[in-house]
Protein backbone atom coordinates (compact mmCIF):
# COMPACT_ATOMS: atom_id res chain seq x y z
CA UNK A 1 0.00 0.00 0.00
CA UNK A 2 1.30 3.05 -1.11
CA UNK A 3 1.84 6.50 1.05
CA UNK A 4 -0.56 8.55 -0.92
CA UNK A 5 -3.42 5.94 -0.55
CA UNK A 6 -2.33 5.14 3.01
CA UNK A 7 -3.16 9.03 3.50
CA UNK A 8 -6.43 9.36 1.48
CA UNK A 9 -8.06 5.98 3.86
CA UNK A 10 -6.81 7.94 6.34
CA UNK A 11 -8.22 11.02 5.94
CA UNK A 12 -11.61 8.98 4.45
CA UNK A 13 -11.43 7.48 8.02
CA UNK A 14 -11.64 10.67 10.01
CA UNK A 15 -14.33 12.38 7.32
CA UNK A 16 -16.63 9.50 7.86
CA UNK A 17 -15.93 9.22 11.60
CA UNK A 18 -17.03 13.02 11.73
CA UNK A 19 -20.29 12.33 9.48
CA UNK A 20 -21.20 9.14 11.88
CA UNK A 21 -21.01 11.50 15.38
CA UNK A 22 -22.88 13.86 12.97
CA UNK A 23 -25.89 11.55 12.44
CA UNK A 24 -25.60 9.62 15.60
CA UNK A 25 -26.28 13.47 17.32
CA UNK A 26 -28.72 14.21 14.94
CA UNK A 27 -32.47 14.34 15.70
CA UNK A 28 -35.23 11.98 14.07
CA UNK A 29 -36.46 14.05 12.18
CA UNK A 30 -34.46 14.85 8.87
CA UNK A 31 -35.38 18.18 7.33
CA UNK A 32 -33.28 20.22 9.09
CA UNK A 33 -29.48 21.16 7.48
CA UNK A 34 -26.34 20.44 9.10
CA UNK A 35 -22.83 20.87 8.33
CA UNK A 36 -19.72 19.02 8.98
CA UNK A 37 -17.50 21.13 10.85
CA UNK A 38 -14.23 22.09 9.41
CA UNK A 39 -11.73 21.49 12.55
CA UNK A 40 -9.46 18.50 11.73
CA UNK A 41 -6.90 16.94 13.88
CA UNK A 42 -3.70 15.99 12.45
CA UNK A 43 -1.06 13.65 13.91
CA UNK A 44 2.77 14.85 14.24
CA UNK A 45 5.40 11.87 13.74
CA UNK A 46 8.88 11.63 14.91
CA UNK A 47 10.04 11.65 10.98
CA UNK A 48 8.66 12.21 7.50
CA UNK A 49 6.57 9.36 6.97
CA UNK A 50 3.40 7.44 8.63
CA UNK A 51 5.33 4.93 9.66
CA UNK A 52 7.64 6.59 12.41
CA UNK A 53 5.92 6.93 16.31
CA UNK A 54 3.29 10.13 16.67
CA UNK A 55 4.42 12.55 18.59
CA UNK A 56 1.34 14.56 19.06
CA UNK A 57 -1.90 12.81 18.03
CA UNK A 58 -4.11 15.71 17.15
CA UNK A 59 -2.86 19.10 15.87
CA UNK A 60 -6.23 21.04 15.69
CA UNK A 61 -6.78 23.02 12.47
CA UNK A 62 -5.75 26.16 12.96
CA UNK A 63 -2.65 25.98 15.18
CA UNK A 64 0.14 27.98 14.32
CA UNK A 65 3.71 25.96 12.96
CA UNK A 66 6.83 27.28 11.87
CA UNK A 67 8.80 25.48 9.21
CA UNK A 68 12.24 24.04 9.98
CA UNK A 69 12.88 22.05 7.24
CA UNK A 70 10.39 20.85 4.05
CA UNK A 71 10.70 18.00 1.61
CA UNK A 72 8.51 16.88 -1.37
CA UNK A 73 5.18 15.52 0.93
CA UNK A 74 6.42 16.27 4.80
CA UNK A 75 7.84 19.50 6.71
CA UNK A 76 9.64 19.62 9.59
CA UNK A 77 7.44 22.23 12.38
CA UNK A 78 8.02 23.81 15.68
CA UNK A 79 5.03 24.00 18.01
CA UNK A 80 4.54 26.94 20.25
CA UNK A 81 5.82 24.97 22.93
CA UNK A 82 9.38 24.33 21.30
CA UNK A 83 8.74 20.82 20.47
CA UNK A 84 9.52 19.81 17.16
CA UNK A 85 7.98 17.04 14.55
CA UNK A 86 6.73 16.06 10.99
CA UNK A 87 3.69 16.83 9.41
CA UNK A 88 1.94 16.25 5.45
CA UNK A 89 2.67 18.68 3.61
CA UNK A 90 -1.08 18.45 2.60
CA UNK A 91 -2.34 19.70 6.28
CA UNK A 92 0.08 22.96 6.07
CA UNK A 93 -1.70 25.53 4.25
CA UNK A 94 -0.26 29.18 3.81
CA UNK A 95 -2.99 31.04 4.74
CA UNK A 96 -4.90 30.64 8.50
CA UNK A 97 -8.04 28.91 7.98
CA UNK A 98 -11.68 30.43 7.41
CA UNK A 99 -12.51 29.82 11.07
CA UNK A 100 -9.18 31.84 12.01
CA UNK A 101 -9.93 34.73 9.53
CA UNK A 102 -13.38 34.90 10.26
CA UNK A 103 -12.45 35.24 14.43
CA UNK A 104 -9.59 37.57 13.30
CA UNK A 105 -12.00 40.01 11.36
CA UNK A 106 -14.42 40.03 13.88
CA UNK A 107 -11.75 40.91 16.68
CA UNK A 108 -10.82 43.96 13.70
CA UNK A 109 -14.51 44.64 13.52
CA UNK A 110 -14.75 44.85 17.66
CA UNK A 111 -11.62 47.10 17.48
CA UNK A 112 -12.80 49.53 14.95
CA UNK A 113 -16.43 49.30 16.55
CA UNK A 114 -14.43 50.04 19.64
CA UNK A 115 -12.20 52.79 18.01
CA UNK A 116 -14.96 54.40 16.25
CA UNK A 117 -16.71 54.33 19.49
CA UNK A 118 -14.50 56.27 21.20
CA UNK A 119 -14.40 58.64 18.51
CA UNK A 120 -17.62 59.27 18.81
CA UNK A 121 -17.35 60.01 22.11
CA UNK A 122 -14.39 61.77 21.62
CA UNK A 123 -15.90 64.16 19.22
CA UNK A 124 -18.94 64.60 21.48
CA UNK A 125 -16.41 65.69 23.93
CA UNK A 126 -14.57 67.94 21.63
CA UNK A 127 -18.19 69.21 20.70
CA UNK A 128 -18.90 70.08 24.28
CA UNK A 129 -15.44 71.67 24.52
CA UNK A 130 -16.36 73.74 21.46
CA UNK A 131 -19.34 75.29 22.69
CA UNK A 132 -18.12 76.14 25.72
CA UNK A 133 -15.09 77.62 24.21
CA UNK A 134 -17.98 79.55 22.38
CA UNK A 135 -19.37 80.97 25.11
CA UNK A 136 -16.12 81.78 26.46
CA UNK A 137 -14.96 83.92 23.77
CA UNK A 138 -18.78 85.23 23.70
CA UNK A 139 -18.32 86.64 26.97
CA UNK A 140 -14.44 87.60 26.50
CA UNK A 141 -16.23 89.53 23.16
CA UNK A 142 -18.53 91.54 25.58
CA UNK A 143 -15.49 91.74 28.03
CA UNK A 144 -13.94 93.90 25.28
CA UNK A 145 -16.28 95.49 24.34
CA UNK A 146 -16.96 96.85 27.72
CA UNK A 147 -13.14 97.47 28.23
CA UNK A 148 -13.17 99.35 24.97
CA UNK A 149 -16.29 101.57 26.09
CA UNK A 150 -13.68 102.42 29.05
CA UNK A 151 -10.89 102.90 27.72
CA UNK A 152 -12.50 105.13 25.37
CA UNK A 153 -13.50 107.24 28.37
CA UNK A 154 -10.36 106.87 30.00
CA UNK A 155 -9.28 108.33 26.17
CA UNK A 156 -11.66 110.90 26.64
CA UNK A 157 -10.69 111.85 30.75
CA UNK A 158 -7.21 111.88 29.21
CA UNK A 159 -7.45 114.29 26.44
CA UNK A 160 -9.58 116.61 29.13
CA UNK A 161 -6.91 116.55 31.63
CA UNK A 162 -4.55 117.04 28.97
CA UNK A 163 -6.66 119.95 27.45
CA UNK A 164 -6.50 121.14 31.22
CA UNK A 165 -3.10 120.68 31.83
CA UNK A 166 -2.39 123.10 28.99
CA UNK A 167 -5.10 125.66 29.97
CA UNK A 168 -3.66 125.92 33.21
CA UNK A 169 0.06 126.13 31.51
CA UNK A 170 -1.27 129.07 29.70
CA UNK A 171 -3.20 130.58 32.60
CA UNK A 172 0.13 130.10 34.55
CA UNK A 173 2.20 131.75 32.21
CA UNK A 174 -0.41 134.68 31.90
CA UNK A 175 -0.61 134.58 35.62
CA UNK A 176 3.22 135.39 35.74
CA UNK A 177 2.93 138.05 33.01
CA UNK A 178 0.40 139.85 35.10
CA UNK A 179 1.85 139.47 38.18
CA UNK A 180 4.91 141.38 36.13
CA UNK A 181 3.23 143.97 34.56
CA UNK A 182 1.51 144.74 38.47
CA UNK A 183 4.96 144.76 39.81
CA UNK A 184 6.03 147.19 37.21
CA UNK A 185 2.99 149.23 38.10
CA UNK A 186 3.50 149.20 41.90
CA UNK A 187 7.12 149.93 41.04
CA UNK A 188 6.06 152.93 39.06
CA UNK A 189 3.22 154.38 41.55
CA UNK A 190 6.26 153.80 43.93
CA UNK A 191 8.38 156.06 42.43
CA UNK A 192 5.83 158.59 41.27
CA UNK A 193 4.94 158.81 44.53
CA UNK A 194 8.24 159.77 45.74
CA UNK A 195 8.69 162.22 42.68
CA UNK A 196 5.32 163.88 44.23
CA UNK A 197 6.24 163.44 47.43
CA UNK A 198 9.73 165.33 46.67
CA UNK A 199 7.92 168.24 44.17
CA UNK A 200 5.69 169.41 47.13
CA UNK A 201 8.31 169.20 49.15
CA UNK A 202 10.10 171.49 46.59
CA UNK A 203 6.87 173.58 46.39
CA UNK A 204 6.22 174.02 50.38
CA UNK A 205 10.35 174.77 50.70
CA UNK A 206 10.14 177.23 47.84
CA UNK A 207 7.36 178.97 49.49
CA UNK A 208 8.77 178.92 52.59
CA UNK A 209 11.48 180.51 51.48
CA UNK A 210 9.65 182.67 49.32
CA UNK A 211 7.87 184.02 52.61
CA UNK A 212 10.89 184.26 54.18
CA UNK A 213 12.33 187.06 51.57
CA UNK A 214 8.87 188.42 51.12
CA UNK A 215 9.39 189.16 54.99
CA UNK A 216 12.55 190.33 54.92
CA UNK A 217 11.79 192.50 51.64
CA UNK A 218 9.12 193.94 52.35
CA UNK A 219 9.85 196.21 55.36
CA UNK A 220 12.86 197.61 53.59
CA UNK A 221 10.69 198.49 51.10
CA UNK A 222 8.16 200.21 52.99
CA UNK A 223 8.91 204.49 52.84
CA UNK A 224 10.02 205.51 56.06
CA UNK A 225 8.01 208.29 57.65
CA UNK A 226 9.41 211.91 57.94
CA UNK A 227 10.13 212.67 61.38
CA UNK A 228 8.55 216.28 60.82
CA UNK A 229 5.39 214.87 60.19
CA UNK A 230 5.42 212.39 63.55
CA UNK A 231 6.42 215.74 65.51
Amino acid sequence: MSKTTKISMFKAGLIGSALMASLLSAPSFAQQTRWISDVLYVPMRKGPSNQHTILHRGLKSGTRLSIIEAQENWSQVRLADGSTGWIPNQYLLEEPIAALKLEDAAQKAQRSSNRYQEAADKLKQLSAENESLKKQLSNSEQGSSALSSELNQIKQISANAIDLNNNYQQLAKDHQLLQTELDVARAENERLKKEDSQTWFVYGAGAVLLGVIITLIVPAIRPRRRRSEWG
